[in-house]
């Protein structure tokens, strides 16, 4: 959880002062790169981990040793720190982080459907005519 968090903190921060810098406002586009930065970045930082998917813990354990295994967004030397990887911090951090774009996300499609129904135009069934 740590890795994909720290590995997702630029995109979040590149997201969160365009978001601000357009007014607080965001388009559906800015919404899908986001994941998709964060997905990739995410992705490279568990890179290290991958051997133990196939099922290979001697080169997983190699790769965690290897000169170059920091450039995963330092997935090594956070792993040598048991202090960090357990921390509950990281957990409730990744949840707010994600309760933050949610919170923007929503408020942005509540915002669009306002606009598109238009202040004057009626929600629901027109009422019955008397006569």
């Amino acid at each position: 959880m740590i890795h994909v968090l720290l590995a997702s903190t630029l995109p979040l921060a590149a997201f969160f002062a365009h978001w601000w810098w357009r007014g607080r406002r965001v388009s559906p586009r800015a919404l899908v790169v986001l994941a998709l930065t964060c997905l990739a970045s995410g992705l490279w930082a568990v890179v290290p981990d991958l051997p133990r998917l196939w099922g290979d813990p001697l080169y997983y354990h190699q790769l965690h040793y290897r000169s170059y295994c920091d450039v995963w967004w330092f997935h090594c030397s956070i792993d040598r720190r048991s202090a960090i990887d357990d921390s509950m911090l990281f957990p409730v951090l990744f949840v707010l982080a994600a309760a933050a774009v949610l919170a923007v996300a929503w408020r942005e499609l509540a915002r669009r459907e306002r606009a598109a129904v238009g202040p004057g135009d009626a929600v629901g069934p027109a009422p019955p005519e008397r006569g």
